[in-house]
């Protein structure tokens, strides 16, 4: 009996303790609610149209056409958040892109609402995130951006904007993925925090908070195949945000971080054509001259695979680490070159204008002109000649298996790192590769060097 008495009374204190913790989650929403009520923002973005037609016109009797310009406008809407006490507010880039006006409803402590008109200070669309200000000296509740970057998978997140043009609504969920990429109608997001919170068209530039009511994102899209909820959505980390905000508060370009260096996923391939025991990386295909990756001795062919302690698996991861960063920014480093692991920290230089993109650098010198052409050699059905310490593609069969690899006119560089020295050494090269064992070719299309990866099994 006192054993039965004692496993309620255990029962009854774990019931109690659930109740407790549940009270306090539901407590935690509630205040999050009350801090976001007057901070989240509708905005109503009105943009001018213009459209010519030629209409005809009677003139004593003569149809005279003409052109006329009609004037019209249009409207669109979205959600924003207060950032500080001085009306500045945060929202997406595409929200407010092009608006003539832009009006701004919130609700006051009372739940009334208050109509301002705001003016565009500063944006930048590559990372779709705007900045405007309310044209009013009123001081204003704000939220906070939490720009820790510790937010993790399966932290509670909570949603607030207008959707659909409604009230102010919020939604809760979860964050359901980090790290993730989108393309929204021509615009790439990457880095993403995707969530299961209800997000819907008009919740755009609206804020994603955690359950202290600080900001760990700004909602920015959806999936969906039907063009409403369903259930997954993505939101431009805070920590992205932070980073630009000043310059967005002030009106300044963003400025953007520049290595000079492009690159390749590396594959399996790749990597044991060059010898390489990873799994993952990217292979330098080109660096600039001059260049803060040139100046700091990177070349053709390493590979790099961390930056900042983070892995390295494509370009993009790269660039976003770059693009994201300012000139004069360091970065960290570890690459492999001539199979040893190397660690620099280089200062990143600023991005040159499309007019003056400094050249890449091949770290191979192949000349069009001169040298003497050597009798042709023929391997799976790929008719090659040796021409200034290379292999010349004259001509591919049409049941090679390189057919869609190499292209007649390629220059072969170097098979597997191996490298033409000689006319002798096109039967050597070509003659130590094997399809099954997979292929990496050095190759130069165009003026464009690339690496190019076969495996036949």
């Amino acid at each position: 009996m006192k054993k039965v008495f004692f496993s309620i009374i255990l029962f009854a204190c774990a019931s109690a303790g659930a109740q407790n913790e549940a009270l306090n989650v539901q407590r935690a929403f509630n205040e999050v609610a009350a801090k976001a009520k007057s901070a989240v923002v509708s905005l109503k973005v009105v943009h001018e149209e213009s459209e010519t037609f030629i209409e005809p016109e009677f003139f004593f009797g003569y149809v005279v056409p003409r052109e006329r310009t009609y004037r019209y406008d249009t409207q669109g809407a979205g959600s924003g958040f207060i950032i500080n006490a001085e009306g500045y507010i945060l929202t997406n880039y595409h929200v407010v892109e092009g608006a003539s006006r832009i009006r701004v409803t919130l609700l006051d402590a009372a739940g009334r609402e208050k109509t301002y008109i705001a003016a565009f200070t500063g944006g930048d669309a590559a990372l779709d995130l705007a900045v405007l200000k309310i044209k009013s000296r009123d001081k204003f509740p704000y939220l906070e951006l939490d720009s820790s970057g510790k937010v993790k998978v399966g932290d509670f997140a909570l949603a607030v904007g207008y959707p659909f043009g409604f009230r102010q609504t919020m939604t809760s969920g979860i964050v359901s993925a980090l790290n993730a990429g989108i393309n929204v109608e021509g615009r790439k997001y990457e880095k993403l925090i995707q969530t299961d919170a209800a997000i819907n068209q008009g919740n755009s530039g609206g804020p994603l908070l955690n359950l202290e009511g600080r900001v760990i994102g700004v909602n920015a899209a959806i999936f969906s195949p039907s063009g409403a909820f369903a259930g997954i959505g993505f939101a431009i980390p805070a920590a992205e945000a932070q980073r630009i905000l000043p310059d967005l508060l002030a009106g300044r370009k963003i400025r953007r971080g520049w290595l000079g260096v492009s690159l390749v996923a590396l594959d399996p391939v790749m990597a044991a054509g060059l010898g390489l025991n990873i799994t993952s990386g990217g292979i330098i295909n080109g660096v600039a001259k001059g260049s803060p990756a040139f100046e700091a001795g990177l070349a053709r062919g390493d590979v790099i695979t961390e930056c900042d302690g983070e892995p390295i698996k494509s370009e993009d991861d790269l660039f976003y680490k770059t693009y994201t960063s300012r000139p004069g920014d360091m970065l960290a480093l570890t690459f492999i070159s001539q199979g040893i692991i190397k660690k620099a920290s280089i200062r990143l230089g600023g991005r040159p204008g499309e007019d003056a993109v400094p050249a890449l650098s091949a770290g191979v010198d192949i000349k069009e002109g001169g040298g003497k052409a050597a009798a042709g050699y023929n391997w799976e059905g790929l008719e090659v000649r040796f021409r200034n310490n290379s292999a010349v593609v004259d001509r591919i069969s049409s049941d090679s298996r390189l057919l869609g690899y190499l292209r007649r006119g390629d220059v072969i560089n170097a098979v597997n790192k191996a490298r033409f020295s000689a006319p002798s050494d096109l039967e050597r090269v070509f003659g130590a590769a094997a399809l099954g064992e997979g292929i990496l070719f050095d190759v130069e299309r165009n003026g464009e060097n690339m690496y190019i990866s076969v495996q036949f099994k």
